[in-house]
């Protein structure tokens, strides 16, 4: 009996050895720019085994949360929103850095691009998210910006999303949607428990969506769960909770479909990385290579060459990487950035994902003046 139970005790320990000697996924050669809490943008270009400053001189950055986004009217430069000090456009050429005096110490947390094609050229509609003074769009360039908030009752904005033809706003209190036909934001949170919606995210294909909640800020029951994820089949015109093996008490701090494989989706959250492969009917908890208790702010997906989908997350800890594979671990790639959080991620192929137009002069946007 003894020998028996030892047999089983080595064969215990044989499989759990297994599960934590899985290899670390392959290296890819991918640009990918991040953004560093308490430093500035940084890049890398042989897919994070090495990082280094875009411009030394960053440091009007260095105390805020920050997120990056291609800038659609020219694409060798970054938007950099901040929590407190506006709007920058960092020059990938040049490396110089830029301030936007039309948001100028405000705190922004989104942006989203959309165009619009006439017989002669392409339009660029770019929608900018505050906290505290609601949305703006600015057409065709930052120069020429205007309030956005016709029925949007809470103009804290945490996040925005362009899917299709439709606009999402989720705010502090509720989740919107852009109504064309009355020409102005509408409530679109049937179903949504928790409506302080931190993020969004979409598939064009499919139409499905995923909002995520940050902390519930209504009254709980005792032994009441309130979902942290929701799901919507319809457009958003209602969600159902798609929280299943994630703590309802968690963050959502961003969703990541894969494009190609609109079922398998990644959850960044307060509590770890979480991964479900049938389209938010459950979620399992990604463990393997990365630090405990770990937070995550942004996740990116990218295809390769030899058709892998390479997953790229942006945590308190760093940055770690993985490949969207049934069985496979986390591997960190931090040189050059350590020891440091990084808030945004943004792989260097979303910059050739846009058709560019004509690029808005310097000294246009030096002219900008806040529309009241």
């Amino acid at each position: 009996m003894k020998q028996f139970i030892s047999i089983l005790f080595l064969l215990s320990f044989a499989l759990l050895s297994c599960k934590q000697e899985l290899p670390e996924p392959p290296e890819y050669t991918i640009t990918c720019y991040a953004a560093v809490y308490a430093k500035g943008i940084f890049k890398t270009d042989n897919g994070g085994k090495s990082w280094y400053s875009i411009d030394r001189d960053q440091v009007d950055l260095y105390a805020y949360f920050k997120r990056i986004y291609p800038d659609p009217l020219d694409r060798d430069s970054l938007l950099v929103t901040t929590t407190g000090a506006g709007l920058f456009r960092l020059d990938l050429k040049k490396k110089t850095l830029e301030n936007n005096p039309l948001f100028e110490e405000y705190s922004l947390s989104a942006v989203v691009s959309r165009v619009s094609s006439t017989s002669t050229e392409k339009k660029w509609d770019m929608f900018v998210a505050t906290h505290g003074h609601g949305i703006f769009l600015c057409r065709n360039g930052l120069g020429h910006c205007s309030e956005y908030n016709r029925g949007l009752i809470y103009r804290d904005v945490n996040t925005l999303l362009s899917c299709g033809k439709n606009l999402y706003a989720g705010t502090v209190k509720d989740l919107f949607k852009w109504d064309e036909d009355s020409g102005q934001w509408i409530v679109a949170s049937k179903g949504i428990c928790n409506k302080n919606i931190l993020c969004i995210a979409g598939d064009e294909k499919t139409g499905v969506l995923f909002a995520g909640a940050g902390a519930y800020q209504g009254k709980r029951g005792f032994f009441e769960k309130i979902p942290c994820l929701y799901k919507s089949t319809d457009q958003g015109l209602t969600w159902v909770p798609s929280f299943t093996g994630i703590p309802d008490s968690a963050r959502i701090y961003a969703i990541a479909i894969n494009p190609e494989s609109p079922g398998r989706i990644y959850a960044g959250t307060s509590k770890g990385i979480y991964r479900s492969t049938n389209g938010g009917d459950e979620w399992v908890k990604m463990e393997q290579g990365l630090p405990g208790k770990v937070k995550v702010f942004d996740i990116r997906i990218a295809r390769m060459p030899d058709g892998k989908d390479v997953v790229y997350a942006a945590t308190s800890e760093g940055v770690f990487m993985t490949v969207d594979d049934d069985v496979t671990r986390w591997a960190g790639r931090n040189y050059g950035l350590e020891p440091s959080a990084v808030t945004s991620l943004l792989p260097g192929d979303a910059l050739n994902l846009l058709t560019y137009g004509k690029p808005v002069t310097r000294r246009a946007e030096r002219g900008i003046r806040q529309t009241k």
